[in-house]
């Protein structure tokens, strides 16, 4: 359910008109499958906790993201503009990677997530 919603957002043009996602600074393996994300934004940074249990176990898109249900792989994350799991035998950032886009992460994250920290703005209201 959760990814056929990302899925209806992902294919609406409208909201990708003039996006200007910043990307990942920074994503940090917390435990399990929750991950800590910043999110690079105007004059601040946003940062959320993330379960992907639901997404990749209980819901399992399947696909690349099957390999994520491994918790050593899973383990292996860098943020780096996307999320990103390198490939487990170079390192590398190459075909055998998987990532997912910024605006994807940032879907999950305010719909799902923790809200650890957020925009200046925001904290000030």
């Amino acid at each position: 359910m959760k990814w056929k919603e990302w899925q209806t957002v992902a294919d609406d043009e409208t909201l990708w008109i003039d996006n200007k996602e910043k990307g990942l600074l920074k994503a940090e393996y917390l435990t399990t499958y929750v991950l800590r994300l910043w999110f690079e934004e105007d004059l601040d940074v946003s940062i959320y906790e993330l379960d992907f249990y639901p997404l990749f176990v209980e819901e399992n898109p399947g696909g690349v993201f099957e390999l994520l249900r491994n918790k050593e792989r899973f383990h292996q994350v860098i943020g780096d503009y996307a999320l990103i799991w390198p490939n487990p035998e170079t390192g590398e950032y190459d075909e055998q990677a998987i990532d997912l886009a910024p605006e994807c992460v940032r879907f999950f994250c305010e719909r799902f997530g923790k809200r650890v920290k957020g925009l200046q703005e925001e904290q000030v209201a």
